[in-house]
């Protein structure tokens, strides 16, 4: 039952996000070297009730559903068995195979730039939700992002705050970094708040 209310939660999920998104999410599936990853995460999707297939992807900047993004996530997850830790690691990574993001993190030489650039960048791949300019503390080393309107599902919480430490080791050699996600709407706040930490 609960399965069955959880996957009627994702129909309800609106907005779209650029295809780049899920381009990424197919080179973290062959990254994985896995027999017929592709087909088996696609299988997945499929059962959950969102048919995909990755290689319909034409150009990067197409809008997608949000709702197929998270069920990508989510089939993933279960097909290789990942904890928390390695869906953060997926949105780490993603930073690194992401075209547009390199792209756009070549001409940030500073991390004030970065911080200013975020929410710019956030609107770039998404239809909804709103992140405001960062709350950059850098004598003390830590940096607040905070997202608005974006009550979707807690897996994207995870990937995010890896996607967040994957664009600050981008811009410069920044050792340590830490993320917590220290308000979430998902939990009842009125927005979700990640606080960076690093060395």
């Amino acid at each position: 039952m609960l399965i069955e209310e959880s996957l009627e939660s994702l129909t309800q999920i609106k907005g779209s996000v650029k295809a780049v998104a899920l381009q990424t999410d197919k080179i973290y599936i062959e990254m994985q070297k896995a027999h017929n990853g592709i087909a088996l995460v696609e299988e997945e999707m499929e059962k959950m009730g969102f048919p995909f297939r990755y290689s319909t992807l034409k150009s990067p900047t197409e809008l997608v559903p949000l709702s197929i993004r998270i069920a990508s996530l989510l089939a993933i997850k279960k097909v290789f068995h990942l904890q928390d830790a390695q869906i953060s690691e997926m949105g780490r990574l993603a930073t690194k195979s992401s075209f547009f993001t390199k792209l756009v993190l070549r001409y940030l030489v500073s991390i004030q730039k970065m911080a200013k650039e975020i929410p710019r960048h956030w609107q770039r791949h998404y239809t909804i939700g709103f992140m405001e300019p960062c709350e950059l503390h850098e004598d003390e080393h830590f940096l607040i992002v905070r997202l608005k309107d974006f009550n979707v599902h807690a897996i994207f919480c995870t990937y995010l705050s890896g996607y967040i430490v994957g664009m600050i080791e981008l811009i410069g050699n920044y050792s340590n970094i830490t993320v917590q996600e220290s308000k979430c709407q998902l939990r009842g706040d009125e927005y979700h708040e990640f606080r960076l930490t690093w060395t």
